[in-house]
């Protein structure tokens, strides 16, 4: 018997976002509660993780780039850092 795929498109968490850095636009998903992965056009910007003591950013080498009282402050500090030309 063939399978039919039904996708139902589910509303974005409150907590995804858009963010606009020199080189595109941010795009954050949270793709686990909790956890969430960035990338600007051709490049990925890094991860967000909720902890027991704040958010923690990573960069795209998965180096910790800082602890921040909310995701909203952690994704904008690496959407910062996304406008600086890679080395």
């Amino acid at each position: 018997m063939p399978m039919t795929m039904i996708d139902t498109p589910r509303p974005a968490p409150a907590t995804a976002g858009l963010v606009d850095a020199s080189r595109g636009t941010a795009t954050w998903h949270e793709v686990e509660k909790g956890f969430w992965v960035g990338n600007i056009p051709g490049r990925f910007l890094g991860t967000v993780e909720h902890g027991h003591t704040g958010y923690i950013a990573r960069d795209d080498t998965g180096a910790r780039v800082g602890r921040y009282s909310d995701a909203v402050e952690a994704r904008a500090a690496l959407s910062e850092r996304g406008k600086e030309p890679r080395s």
